[in-house]
């Protein structure tokens, strides 16, 4: 709370048995692959660049990152999904594993470890031995293409946002819910309720919902003066309000809602492209056309090295470094400098 390179060369392939799938040939890259140094800092931190270059990488378009707590790194991109390890890469696709596609757009972790993945053909979820397939022929899922997917660690339920509704599944219980637009965002509240980012794109109208107790609440952002926006980031903040990025062809704002009403939030004159945000404790980033900390208007962008791709996802790891994705120019780091 988005092309196609194989780079054999970096890749041993090992087999393995998961109980109850077919065998899976996973692609590990062992020993690591050295990273060059980052050579772009700041008095802030580091930046380091993986692409299909330099790294195991399967592609440089990374549509979704999650991180576990023991900081393993999950790296979905258009063409496989990666899981990074401390330094060694595992490398999954239809070929070696049980994934339905390799065009991963949503990943969640569970506080197990476990992980839920999103793709254009239905969800996999890996325990690191076993997999499960939730397609439309097996499941509640009405349509395979996966928008989002979120974890609510609190009340053990994992949220499934498509193009035809959205899927809960907690202990085992599947529930679809008629799902309205499109969606393009999610979030999970302290008290389980679901935040949706969504866009009727017949009425030509962004719209925030929130579904708790099987009712639905809706903020119409053009009635908030937010006319053609669309809400592509969404998280929940350290008081539990939401906060919602919005871009359009005149809009450029953030959001958050203090329980009776909905507030702009100061952003960098610099940023633009508004498409995903990341809470650090207190602290909101953007990802855009670059990497901005929102609260000041004079607080300058962090642009990538090497590449001008727009920002669309973002995770954090344990020393608060930000794992940035982008359209085409991989994965970078910002942070505490990697070993």
């Amino acid at each position: 709370m988005s092309i196609k390179c194989i780079y054999p060369f970096f890749i041993l392939l090992s087999l393995i048995s998961v109980a109850g799938c077919k065998k899976d040939k996973i692609s590990i890259v062992d020993p690591p692959v050295k990273v060059p140094t980052p050579d772009t800092s700041t008095e802030a931190g580091f930046w380091t660049i993986y692409n299909p270059s330099n790294s195991p990488l399967p592609n440089e378009q990374v549509n979704a990152i999650a991180i576990d707590k023991q900081d393993t790194k999950w790296i979905g991109t258009a063409n496989g999904l990666a899981q990074l390890k401390g330094n060694k890469w595992t490398l999954f696709t239809p070929t070696n594993s049980s994934l339905p596609s390799a065009d991963i757009r949503a990943l969640a972790v569970a506080n197990d470890g476990s992980v839920w993945i999103g793709t254009d053909k239905g969800v996999a979820h890996y325990n690191g031995t076993d997999w499960r397939i939730y397609t439309t022929t097996n499941s509640a899922l009405t349509n395979g293409n996966i928008k989002c997917i979120v974890h609510d660690s609190r009340h053990n339920t994992t949220w499934i946002a498509t193009d035809d509704g959205i899927v809960k599944i907690r202990e085992g219980q599947q529930e679809h819910i008629e799902g309205p637009d499109v969606i393009l965002s999610m979030a999970v509240d302290h008290d389980g309720a679901l935040w949706l980012g969504t866009f009727n794109d017949l009425a030509f109208i962004g719209l925030i919902k929130k579904y708790t107790g099987g009712k639905w609440t809706s903020y119409r952002l053009d009635q908030l003066g937010y006319l053609s926006a669309l809400p592509y980031g969404l998280v929940i903040d350290y008081e539990n309000h939401p906060v919602v990025a919005l871009a359009g062809t005149v809009v450029k704002s953030v959001i958050r809602f203090n329980g009776t009403q909905w507030n702009e939030l100061t952003i960098p004159e610099k940023a633009r492209g508004f498409k995903s945000l990341l809470m650090e404790n207190t602290k909101v980033w953007i990802g855009g056309d670059a990497l901005c900390l929102i609260g000041a208007k004079d607080t300058a962008p962090l642009r990538i090295p090497g590449t001008d791709s727009p920002i669309q996802c973002m995770a954090l790891d344990s020393k608060n470094r930000k794992w940035v994705g982008t359209i085409y120019g991989g994965l970078a780091v910002y942070g505490v400098q990697l070993n």
